[in-house]
């Protein structure tokens, strides 16, 4: 388990700090401040991972998981605003990191591709310029995001009861966008590539409850709701100055080995 969050998180940044964190990152004062904080939390996420597989090497359960997700985009600036929700997805690999053998406590960790995005309105009285083209006042894009997810969440699990458990958690995302494409509402552009408009990382906050159902042979399926509300801007486009963030809603669905 440890070798394997090190060696993916090895492989994905040498590419994407290349392509990317020289275009987004360094373009403003907040991009810088979003890679230091997202650089603290892999750090963290690694060695809270690492300690906890120390610990419970001989107490994990491995989950393949997938949710359809609901996902809207917000932003604080007076002169954009919120507009449709976008239907979105993730699919990936979860771990337990129990606490102790009666499954009760654990650190819920994992990797995941994630598939979200929104759409903005910009009521702006002038044109301005985006992903490399001028488009008028009033116009509409849509946001088509994907990032690597590493949750770290705590997670709380009720006995059993007539083969069901319930259970609630709290936690963290971070993300690294590997991929960012857009739609503008007056087809100057279709699903082109808005790399440099975004941020290469993301943080936001789970909170979700559920309940898992025993198949019997350690085997089980989860299902649940799990909000996610992001916590930074994603956007590094200068002429706004805002901060544009995603909330999503998950329905989450695994397959607990």
């Amino acid at each position: 388990m440890k070798r394997f969050f090190i060696v993916i998180l090895n492989l994905k940044f040498r590419d994407l700090q290349k392509t990317k964190l020289s275009d987004s990152c360094v373009n403003n004062t907040s991009g810088k401040q979003n890679t230091k904080t997202m650089k603290r939390f892999i750090l963290s996420f690694l060695f809270l991972a690492l300690v906890f597989a120390g610990f419970g090497q001989k107490h994990i359960r491995l989950s393949f998981t997938g949710s359809p997700t609901v996902n809207w985009m917000t932003t604080n600036n007076s002169s954009a605003g919120r507009e449709k929700s976008i239907l979105g997805y993730d699919f990936g690999l979860n771990a337990d990191f129990y606490f102790a053998e009666d499954e009760r406590y654990s650190l819920l960790t994992g990797l995941l591709i994630t598939n979200t995005g929104g759409e903005i309105a910009y009521r702006g009285n002038s044109d301005f310029q985006f992903a490399g083209v001028t488009l008028p006042a009033m116009s509409r894009i849509k946001y088509l995001l994907r990032y690597i997810e590493l949750p770290i969440t705590i997670k709380l699990k009720t006995d059993q009861f007539r083969r069901s458990s319930y259970w609630g958690q709290l936690g963290f995302s971070g993300m690294v966008n590997i991929g960012s494409k857009g739609d503008s509402n007056d087809g100057t552009f279709k699903k082109a590539n808005i790399n440099d408009e975004m941020g290469l990382f993301n943080l936001a906050m789970n909170v979700g409850i559920g309940f898992d159902f025993d198949l019997g042979t350690s085997n089980s399926v989860s299902t649940g709701l799990i909000f996610q509300n992001g916590l930074i801007d994603i956007t590094t486009n200068n002429a706004f100055t805002d901060k544009t963030i995603i909330n999503s809603l998950k329905l989450r669905i695994a397959l607990i080995f």
